[in-house]
């Protein structure tokens, strides 16, 4: 019997960084090599650039013409589906109305469902559309986190027992990898780290507002990432703060760089599918001040320390808890932290995916049975 064969919609390669992009690119990097059952067809706008992201795996490249969701749903996934001979396509959130027993759709998160104030009317509208389409029709339907499943669960009453979980994870090895930090952070430098793009779900005014509170003229709050739709005055703020260090495009080398010798990782976000910056601080041996809400719990598990960002004095609380880091007080179990990372790397990841594209294709053979 020849080998299924699996497109993937490999899109988010080409986009910004964001974590359906580490999923997509650190999964595929591996999953080949798992399932010589599996032929897999990725689909991308550069497929060069994707090769040489991938590296040397035994997958072939397709072009991904330009447009947004609703053109290659309805044009070209369906002709691809065909003339690619795909038994099975992977899509992120959204995935074409016709060959539901085909598809596998990835719903990271259901956040403009549950969290409707941080998306704009129209992404509201679209995805509830597209993506409560795509949860309740496609054949198999994945998602990151215990948090998530439950969630597509409550919103679109696909049950929990039928939507797979494909973990994201961090490269451990990788973390050990680290690089010169930037110019603007000199070493010795006693700093509190925050990583991810700027958007209001982040909560960057919380941390600066915390940070604020802290009284040591020599410490300094690192912020990593790109302007995403943040706030005016929240940017405002972060321009003012005199002791605030904002960087973005940082080398991956130079970002372990940072985890690893930042006093804290501070990771306030009010709404996550997952959350793979916990998981980095943590794997490189960093104390972790994260937000206790949606599936934050599930990546950081009991090696983080966590606050109701939400809570009247959320800032006084978590601008004692940096008082703490900078003073080396803050307390942090680092086997604990081991062993948490160590049940998430992106070799387990792989290996769910694999075992999930099997499941569709089992499901789509018994459905020709």
């Amino acid at each position: 019997m020849s080998p299924a064969r699996v497109g993937v919609d490999a899109h988010v390669l080409d986009g910004k960084f964001q974590g359906s992009r580490t999923w997509v690119l650190e999964t595929l990097r591996r999953a080949p090599l798992l399932a010589p059952d599996l032929t897999f067809v990725v689909y991308s706008g550069d497929p060069a650039a994707t090769a040489a992201l991938l590296g040397d795996l035994p997958v072939e490249h397709r072009t991904l013409p330009p447009g947004g969701p609703v053109g290659r749903n309805l044009r070209f996934w369906p002709r691809a589906i065909r003339a690619d001979g795909l038994d099975v396509l992977v899509t992120q959130y959204f995935s074409p109305p016709r060959h539901p027993d085909r598809q596998l759709v990835v719903v990271h998160d259901v956040l403009f469902e549950t969290h409707p104030e941080f998306f704009g009317r129209g992404t509201r509208w679209r995805n509830r559309v597209l993506v409560g389409w795509s949860a309740r029709r496609a054949g198999t339907v994945a998602t990151v986190s215990e948090y998530s499943r439950t969630q597509i669960e409550r919103v679109y009453g696909r049950p929990a027992r039928d939507v797979l979980v494909v973990h994201n994870g961090v490269d451990v090895t990788a973390a050990t990898a680290e690089g010169p930090l930037p110019a603007q952070v000199p070493a010795g430098t006693r700093y509190a780290l925050m990583v991810g793009r700027l958007e209001p779900r982040k909560n960057l005014r919380l941390a600066l507002e915390a940070f604020a509170r802290v009284a040591d003229p020599d410490v300094r709050l690192v912020v990593v990432g790109r302007d995403d739709f943040e706030e005016p005055a929240t940017l405002a703020l972060l321009a003012a703060e005199p002791r605030a260090i904002h960087l973005t495009d940082v080398p991956q080398d130079a970002l372990w760089s940072l985890y690893a010798h930042a006093c804290a990782f501070v990771f306030p976000s009010r709404g996550e599918g997952w959350g793979i910056p916990v998981l980095e601080a943590l794997a490189a041996g960093t104390p972790v001040l994260a937000s206790d809400a949606t599936a934050i719990p599930e990546a950081g598990g009991d090696a983080c320390t966590y606050l109701d960002v939400d809570a009247p004095d959320a800032a006084r609380t978590l601008g004692a808890l940096l008082e703490d880091a900078f003073g080396g007080t803050l307390p942090f179990d680092a086997a604990a932290a081991r062993a948490h990372v160590a049940r998430f790397g992106w070799d387990s990841s792989a290996a769910e995916l694999v075992a999930a594209l099997r499941h569709a294709v089992a499901r789509r053979t018994r459905g020709r049975g």
